[in-house]
Order: C-alpha cells, then structure tokens, then sequence
C-alpha cells in the first residue's frame, strides 16, 4: 500500500480569485480574437493529444468501451476552456460530454468557443449544402443550436456540490470516463480546510468516486506538482485509510467501491543527479468494487 504524500505548500493557483481573473483575461482575448482560445494546459508536453491517443488505443478497450463510441460518456472536473473535450469531440468521441468547473468566467469562455466552433461547423455545413445544390436555408443557425447542446458545461464546485448534482438519466451510476488535467493540482495548492480541519484535497477522492461509473468507470488524473508514485498514494488506498475513513462518517455506498490502476500515459523523461524523471504524470485509474463489500 502507497502512503499519502506530504501536502504542498498554498499558493494563489488555489484560489477561485486567481482562475477567474484568468478567464476574465482570456474571454478579453477572445473577444478581440476569435483565434485566441486561450492556454492549453501542459501544452509543452503534448498531454492532450497523448491522453486522447492513450484512450483509444488502451483506456477504451480495457473498460470495454469502443473508441469514438456514440455512447461513451466523459466528465471534465476543471474544464478551463474545454479544449480537452473539443479534442476528444474531434477524435471521433461522439457520446455526452459535460465540462464542469468552480469559475464561472471558465465555464462562460468555454460556451463562448463552443458557440464560435458551431458557427464554423454550421458555414461548412452551409457551404457544403451550397456544392450539392440542395438549396437548404437556415443550415448555419441549425448548426450551431446542434453544436451548443453537443459539449455542455456547468458551474460546478467538486467540494462544495454533492456528487449526485452531476448523476441522472443514462450517468445516474456514474461516467464512463472521467478527466482530471490540472484540476487536483490547483485543489492541492488551496489552503481551504474541510469540516474536519483537513487540507481539501484530502477529500478529493471521495468526492469524485461516486462520478465514475460503477464496475469499470475510468479516471484519468494528469499532473505537473505529483509524481506517478505520489498520485498512486493519493488515489490508491494508502495504509490505515479506509479505517480513517469509517470513522469519518462515508456512506456505505462509497466506501464499497476503490480505484486501481490499469495503466499510464508514457511522456519524454529526462535524469538529473542519477534520478529520473519526467515534467508531468498522468495515471488512469478503474473503478472497482472493494473486496466483501
């Protein structure tokens, strides 16, 4: 069993302050530029297009859901922009996606780029419709009604919000596949406390557990401040932690359900002083039921 690993130091990434000033920035940007979509997280290391690569060729197959599948679901904690689901959404992915997040200048910068990409969408279909002479009018309005609906997102806090906020209809035992780019780096960086006086990320799990769905949900969380090992401490239960948390008071569902890991994205690495290592982490994890529950 893995041990927790020591918390990090707070800084002003934790704090809702800091992100919606950035996104107050980047809807600035966009506003003057309809190109400027704004950063990419962990750009410099290709780990969207890794990760999606890594969904299709292993992720997918080992939870049994058929890459580009119509009814595979994602959930993205943290969305930003929802670059990451406009990706996978490009890919082939064609299931629901929902993209949630605690600002709400993210989750209005990310609608305002989904509503440019149906305007894009719709001219093409228009321009398209025009070459085949059909002569349909109203193809770009169309278009974008189509594309808004087609990747969601939510204001959402994940510690503030009960999990079954983000749980109903066809998700009502959880999704398919669930995204962490960045987000439990900025939560392990809050210094905000729990009920019970803990640093907030301790409750991470818990809190995203009940989101993946039962028997064979994926999460996939990817880093820069954790390393591979240190993120199996966080996910993977660690010594004395499902006593910890009996006491603490989960309910019975949750505690019946763990996460394992099945596999890791490969990204360049590089030695320094006989070590070696890598800039980010990202590790997929399966939702599993615990042993006699």
């Amino acid at each position: 069993m893995a041990s927790k690993p020591t918390h990090l130091e707070p800084s002003e990434l934790g704090t809702r302050e800091y992100w919606d000033n950035l996104y107050t920035t980047e809807l600035t940007n966009h506003a003057h530029d309809p190109s400027d979509t704004g950063t990419v997280w962990f750009d410099d290391s290709d780990a969207e297009a890794k990760v999606i690569d890594f969904l299709e060729a292993f992720a997918a197959p080992a939870a049994g859901l058929a890459a580009g599948g119509a009814t595979t679901s994602f959930l993205d904690l943290g969305t930003g922009n929802g670059s990451l689901l406009f990706g996978l959404r490009d890919a082939g992915w064609a299931g629901r996606m929902l993209g949630v997040d605690y600002s709400r200048r993210s989750v209005e910068f990310a609608r305002r780029i989904a509503r440019s990409r149906s305007r894009s969408a719709g001219k093409k279909a228009e321009e398209e419709a025009e070459e085949e002479e059909e002569g349909k009018e109203g193809t770009g309005e169309g278009g974008e009604e189509e594309a808004e609906a087609d990747v969601e997102f939510l204001e959402h806090d994940i510690l503030r919000t009960p999990p079954s906020a983000l749980l109903s209809g066809a998700q009502s035992r959880g999704w398919d596949v669930v995204l962490d780019k960045g987000t439990f780096d900025a939560i392990s960086l809050s210094s905000e406390t729990d009920g019970n006086g803990r640093r907030v990320s301790e409750s991470y799990k818990a809190r995203i557990l009940p989101l993946v769905r039962d028997d064979g949900g994926l999460f996939l969380v990817t880093s820069c401040n954790w390393t591979e090992e240190e993120l199996r401490g966080w996910f993977v239960n660690s010594k004395g932690e499902e006593d910890e948390e009996e006491e603490e008071g989960e309910d019975e569902e949750t505690r019946a359900w763990r996460f394992e890991e099945v596999g890791k994205v490969e990204y360049p690495s590089f030695s320094f002083g006989g070590v070696k290592g890598q800039t980010i982490s990202t590790l997929c994890f399966r939702k599993v039921r615990n042993p006699g529950r």
